[in-house]
């Protein structure tokens, strides 16, 4: 039976495929490095992708030498993950289907899973216990998230604050925050018998970008994806200016390691 996950995922994206793969920052090269080296080299049998979205994680890995099953239940996501695929000419490495991770059958054996920014949407009463079930022997899962915020040198971070907190207090500014140290996963994974944190990887980067395409940016992630339109363009309104022409960001990827225990 299709997960009602796909429900709250799918409409927060449905409208902004391609402006999620113009605006949001890439992942490190050397993230998808790491992953093949530590699943065996390339190519392998079988990985699969989580909520692939418009196909960062599968196209990386694909053009590396893996086989991918990318599992997306957004159709336009799903629209821009296929074409990048034919453009990319890997459709014999890789197989899109229109599925949440709960549809998957338990018989399916993976030598590695990945999750780039989408672990969080599955079902957490059995999302490790079936993310232990569908690994090989062997296998690892990758669970990875983007974070970034305003550079305390380009920008006042206390007038965004400020902003914020007269537009939207419900949602998190762009300040620096934490991202290596525990998060969510981290407990979860401590608690469960069924996976064991085998290694966390951190890596730095810097982007710059206009301060329209910073907006444009913002409105690709899910929660101002459903704050009310009218609420979301007040915010934007008072941002823009607040950040000058050019937005500076200093950026962390975090990636989990994860192990059946």
């Amino acid at each position: 039976m299709t997960s009602d996950l796909r429900v709250p995922a799918a409409r927060s994206f449905e409208a902004g495929a391609d402006a999620y793969e113009a605006h949001r920052p890439p992942y490190p090269d050397a993230l998808f490095d790491d992953i093949l080296s530590r699943v065996g080299g390339s190519p392998l049998a079988r990985i699969l992708d989580i909520g692939a979205g418009t196909g960062r994680a599968t196209i990386a890995l694909a053009s590396r030498g893996a086989n991918v099953d990318a599992l997306e239940p957004s159709n336009d996501m799903l629209g821009v993950l296929t074409r990048r695929v034919r453009q990319e000419g890997l459709d014999d490495r890789v197989t899109v289907r229109k599925a949440v991770f709960e549809d998957l059958s338990l018989d399916a054996r993976y030598d590695a899973i990945v999750a780039a920014q989408s672990f969080h949407w599955t079902d957490p009463d059995t999302r490790w216990s079936r993310l232990a079930s569908l690994l090989g022997s062997d296998g690892r899962a990758f669970l990875f998230w983007n974070a970034w915020s305003l550079d305390a040198d380009h920008h006042d971070l206390d007038a965004v604050a400020t902003i914020y907190a007269a537009h939207a207090p419900e949602l998190p500014p762009d300040l620096p925050r934490d991202l290596v140290s525990r998060m969510w996963a981290d407990g979860q994974i401590d608690a469960h018998p069924d996976v064991r944190l085998a290694d966390r990887i951190t890596y730095g980067w810097d982007v710059r970008m206009s301060a329209a395409d910073y907006i444009r940016l913002l409105a690709t992630i899910s929660q101002y994806a459903i704050t009310p339109a009218a609420q979301r363009e007040g915010l934007f309104t008072a941002l823009e200016p607040a950040l000058g022409e050019e937005v500076h960001l200093r950026g962390t990827t975090l990636l989990l390691v994860v192990a059946k225990a």
